[in-house]
C-alpha cells in the first residue's frame, strides 16, 4: 500500500456490495451547515445555492440581475429573490473502538460492521469535497491525531487505515466526546459509533441511576454533553451496532456459560444459560429504552443497526436517519 491509494485501503474495510451500493448516491443531512466554502450541503446562510429562501426588499447598489421582476410587477415594489447557500460538510467519525466490539465473526463482527458503515460514509463525503475527522477510543486512551476535519485523499487514506485497526481494551467516552468538542467546526455533523452498552463503565459507580429516567447517571451525564454540542448547531447522530446474540441470548438450554467482558472491566458472570437469559433480556430491555428514550428526549438521533442485517440495507437506511428521515417501524426493535 503507497501513502496515496486510498482505494487500496478502503478495499480492506468496505464490502464489494457496499462499494458498488455506493454508485450515484449521495450523502445529505437533515439541517444546515456552515461550510465557508461552496459544496453540496444546504447552508444556514442566504447565497446562490438552488433553494429558494424568499425576498428581501431592493436596495440601491443590489445586483439588478437578481431582482424578481413578476413579483415587481404583481407587488408594484422592487424585490431580490434569495437562495439559501450550498456549503461543503465537516463530518467527524467518533469510533469506538474497544474491545467490547470485537464480538461476532466476518461482516456480523460489530467492528467490522461498523467500520463498512463509516467507510462508506466517509467515502461519499470525500467524493462530494467535504471534509472528514475521525477520533476513536480504545485500550482506555482517545486517538485524536484526525480529529481536526479535513479533505483530500490524504485524509480519506488515513481514515480507511484507522478503521481496520482491531479494537481492544475500554473507550472512555466521556474523555473522547470531551476532547473532540473544541476541534469541532461550525455546524458539523457528528457521528458516534458504537454499541452503547456500558459506555461509561470506565469510572462508573454501580446502582447509581440518574432521577427517574432508568439510564445510569454517568450515561445520563454523557448525553447530557452530546446535547450540549447538538445545542452548538452540530448534527449529532448515535449509530448504535449491535450484534443479534446480543438481543435474543440464544443460549437457553443447561449448558454453563462463562461470560467474558471482552473490555477486561466488568467481572465474569457464570450460569446456566437458561437462569441467565431472562435475567438478562430483561435488564438489556430496561436499558435500550432508557437509552433511546434518554436520546430522544434530548434531541439526539440514535439509529440502531444489527448486524445480521445486509450492510447494503443497513446503509440506505443509515442515510435516511442522516437525513432526517423516522426510522421504518420494524428496524427500531
Amino acid at each position: 500500500m503507497t501513502a496515496a491509494d486510498p482505494d487500496t485501503a478502503l478495499a480492506a474495510v468496505l464490502p464489494p456490495e457496499l462499494r458498488e451500493l455506493l454508485r450515484g448516491r449521495v450523502l445529505r443531512v437533515g439541517q444546515a451547515v456552515w461550510g465557508g466554502r461552496p459544496g453540496r450541503h444546504l447552508a444556514a446562510r442566504a447565497g446562490a445555492g438552488d433553494v429558494f429562501r424568499g425576498h428581501r426588499p431592493y436596495v440601491p447598489g443590489d445586483d439588478l440581475r437578481r431582482l424578481d421582476w413578476r413579483a415587481a410587477a404583481r407587488d408594484d415594489r422592487y424585490v431580490l429573490r434569495q437562495h439559501d447557500a450550498e456549503d461543503v460538510l465537516s463530518a467527524v467519525f467518533l469510533l469506538d473502538g474497544s474491545g467490547g466490539m470485537s464480538y461476532g465473526a466476518g461482516i456480523e463482527r460489530k467492528s467490522t460492521y461498523a467500520a463498512a458503515l463509516v467507510a462508506g460514509l466517509a467515502s461519499l463525503a470525500a467524493r462530494q469535497g467535504d471534509r472528514l475527522g475521525l477520533a476513536s477510543g480504545g485500550a482506555g486512551g482517545v486517538e485524536l491525531q484526525q480529529a481536526r476535519p479535513q479533505g483530500g485523499a490524504r485524509r480519506l487514506l488515513a481514515l480507511a487505515e484507522a478503521l481496520a485497526r482491531p479494537p481492544a481494551g475500554i473507550c472512555p467516552w466521556p474523555r473522547l466526546v470531551a476532547a473532540v468538542g473544541p476541534q469541532l467546526a461550525r455546524r458539523s455533523l457528528v457521528v458516534l459509533v458504537s454499541d452503547f452498552l456500558d459506555p461509561c463503565a470506565e469510572g462508573q459507580v454501580p446502582g447509581d441511576m440518574a432521577e427517574e429516567t432508568g439510564l445510569p447517571a454517568a450515561e445520563a451525564g454523557l448525553l447530557d454533553e452530546l446535547a450540549a454540542l447538538a445545542g452548538r448547531g452540530h448534527a449529532v447522530v448515535l449509530l448504535q451496532v449491535l450484534h443479534r446474540d446480543e438481543l435474543e441470548f440464544p443460549w437457553s438450554g443447561r449448558e454453563l456459560l462463562r461470560l467474558e467482558d471482552d473490555r477486561g472491566v466488568r467481572p465474569e458472570v457464570e450460569g446456566l444459560g437458561a437462569s441467565l437469559r431472562a435475567a438478562y433480556l430483561q435488564r438489556l430491555g430496561a436499558y435500550l429504552a432508557a437509552f433511546q428514550g434518554g436520546c430522544l428526549g434530548r434531541g439526539l438521533v440514535c439509529h440502531r443497526v444489527v448486524t445480521d442485517t445486509p450492510v447494503t440495507a443497513a446503509f440506505l437506511g443509515l442515510l435516511r436517519a442522516l437525513q432526517g428521515e423516522p426510522a421504518p417501524e420494524e428496524a427500531r426493535t
